[in-house]
């Protein structure tokens, strides 16, 4: 076999894992059509993966016109991959299979603001949490931090919450630790853990929304991360819903994000408590600035009518973004996710609801609107398979 031979062999054999791990097992017939490689070179590259034991054929065979076909998987547990995700001044950090399964996780708290230190504090733990990993792992980390990031070269270019400019991410990591580090948005890491493994799997064409301190969403077509030409494709919490709106911490003026995410919606209740003789659901012992928005979700749920009045308001203000996604991408579904939706299913009813009322009517009746399934691990998978999936290669299997 010629060089050019052995090239096109490797290359076959990472198009068959690389498929089966954006999209799950399937049939040597499906991976000749989804690959567009030939049955003959299918047989050959599966035999060979077979015996490096990364993928196996099921015993159970697909109802089929002709001939049954066995379907080929991969093999857990085959390789380990790493990632991690920051959040609330908390590093998750895990080692996943190929298949997504959680091999081991960690917290690692972080007590300062300032950039560095903050990724230090993660560095710092990573050769103690990999010893004794069977298998051993990639030699590759994948980060899902908040912010705006270009993903091509690992750089934060602005995380306003934290006051965070251009931090080089990659070049913190290497001089602590030697790996090669790629860095993308947390929301759009945890939205590629729904796309794949979660809520989205039984969908190639989605939009994942994260709603917390912050709201970023993640674009994905045909189950891969679109990410735009400097990893921003998504930046929907600093799209203008309120052109005289509430001044956001990016400068712009009634941002979404100043409208919809878990501070605005502090704010707000804050703001209506002290204006109004309603009673409310909380103690009036409370100090309203220790209040956090799982509380005030909360006191929706339990029939508080100014935290009723917070809910739908920001609610509102998301289903009009998510009417704009639609009628632009016209995605199969919406996963949303993230501290808000996962505590009120008010805030996803009357988002669905603003949404179905504003876009197309043709498109909005068939979108499917769901919770996400992952919580802290999600980050930290979405950004461990983000890495894997820039950086794939066979030395990896051999």
């Amino acid at each position: 076999m010629n060089q050019t031979d052995i090239k096109d062999q490797k290359g076959s054999k990472l198009s068959i894992l690389q498929t089966l791990r954006v999209h799950g097992s399937m049939s040597r017939i499906e991976l000749t059509r989804v690959t567009g490689l030939s049955r003959a070179t299918i047989s050959i590259s599966i035999a060979e993966l077979i015996e490096n034991n990364l993928v196996y054929e099921t015993d159970d065979r697909q109802i089929t016109k002709g001939r049954p076909a066995t379907t080929v998987e991969l093999v857990p547990r085959s390789r380990t991959i790493i990632g991690a995700d920051l959040d609330n001044k908390t590093w998750t950090l895990g080692a996943f299979d190929l298949l997504g399964n959680v091999v081991k996780s960690v917290k690692i708290p972080v007590n300062t603001f300032d950039p560095e230190a903050t990724f230090q504090t993660l560095a710092s733990q990573i050769t103690q949490f990999v010893e004794g990993l069977e298998p051993k792992p990639v030699p590759l980390l994948g980060l899902g931090v908040p912010g705006l990031v270009d993903a091509g070269h690992s750089i934060i270019r602005s995380a306003v919450d934290l006051d965070w400019r251009n931090v080089h991410v990659a070049e913190l990591i290497r001089k602590e630790i030697g790996w090669p580090t790629v860095v993308v948005n947390r929301h759009r890491a945890r939205g590629l853990t729904e796309c794949r493994y979660g809520a989205g799997q039984d969908y190639h064409n989605m939009i994942y929304i994260g709603v917390g301190m912050g709201i970023a969403a993640g674009i994905y077509i045909d189950r891969q991360l679109l990410s735009g030409s400097l990893g921003g494709a998504g930046e929907i919490g600093h799209t203008t819903i309120e052109p005289e709106g509430p001044l956001c911490p990016c400068g712009n003026q009634g941002c979404l994000q100043a409208l919809s995410a878990g501070p605005a919606m502090e704010q707000h209740y804050r703001k209506l408590v002290r204006s109004s003789d309603h009673p409310v659901y909380f103690d009036p012992i409370i100090d309203l600035q220790t209040l956090k928005i799982h509380d005030v979700c909360a006191a929706a749920e339990q029939g508080d009518m100014l935290a009723v009045e917070v809910v739908k308001t920001a609610a509102s203000s998301l289903g009009i973004s998510m009417a704009n996604l639609l009628n632009t991408f016209n995605p199969e579904a919406f996963i949303l996710g993230g501290t808000v939706p996962s505590a009120s299913p008010l805030f996803v009813e009357t988002a669905t609801k603003v949404m179905r009322q504003r876009a197309m009517r043709a498109l909005g009746t068939e979108t499917a609107v769901k919770t996400s399934m992952f919580k802290d691990i999600g980050g930290a998978l979405g950004a461990a398979n983000f890495a894997f999936d820039k950086n794939i290669s066979i030395s990896f299997f051999t």
